[in-house]
């Protein structure tokens, strides 16, 4: 009788293994795939991909909104702003902050009074102009310009000796300073092309 078991066993093996075999499989050659069409499959847009959050920033890894400026602008830039808060605390005022956009527009105008200085832009339009293209939206404004200066201890001397001038950096109204310089290039005057825009 004990035999009777592991032959039992084997003939059961078999029959499966020959129904197995029975079974209609599709033949999928190597590369095959379904159409895009064929029943039951999705078609999912690539919109439709499931995206995480972005990491934060790591700390000191912001993006700085000075990248534009060179060092050495940059350097000028915050030299002509701690001059200018100096007068500003000496007055009893409040200090304004080094804005990168005006510092843009600053830039833009001091570089066209290398050719044309004036508050009154090449194109015509006045100084303000440069500030709204530059994104910065204030109905009250004000620009100082200077020329020949080579230092921002000298330009923003010279501005302090001039009433008009003096007066928007003693402005207590202005919160935000824009710094621009341009190198004096084809005109008679030496040093640098100066602008400075302030708004509310």
């Amino acid at each position: 009788m004990k035999k009777k078991y592991p032959i039992l066993l084997a003939a059961a093996l078999c029959a499966g293994a020959l129904l197995w075999a029975d079974v209609p499989r599709p033949a999928l050659l190597e590369n095959d795939s379904l159409p895009v069409d064929a029943p039951g499959s999705v078609d999912i847009g690539d919109s439709d991909v499931p995206r995480a959050d972005l990491p934060d920033s790591e700390p000191g890894q912001e993006e700085d909104p000075f990248a534009a400026f060179t060092e050495d602008q940059r350097t000028t830039m915050n030299e002509v702003l701690e001059l200018v808060n100096k007068a500003r605390a000496d007055a009893g005022l409040a200090a304004l902050d080094l804005d990168p956009a005006l510092c843009g527009a600053a830039q833009v105008r001091a570089k066209e009074c290398v050719g044309t200085f004036s508050h009154t832009r090449p194109d015509g339009t006045k100084y303000k102009t440069a500030i709204s293209e530059a994104g910065v939206d204030s109905n009250y404004t004000g620009e100082n310009v200077a020329t020949g200066h080579t230092s921002a201890r000298q330009v923003v001397d010279a501005w302090l000796r001039s009433e008009g001038h003096r007066a928007n950096i003693l402005n207590e109204k202005f919160t935000k300073l824009g710094v621009g310089f341009s190198p004096n290039t084809g005109n008679r005057y030496r040093g640098y092309a100066w602008s400075q825009l302030f708004v509310k």
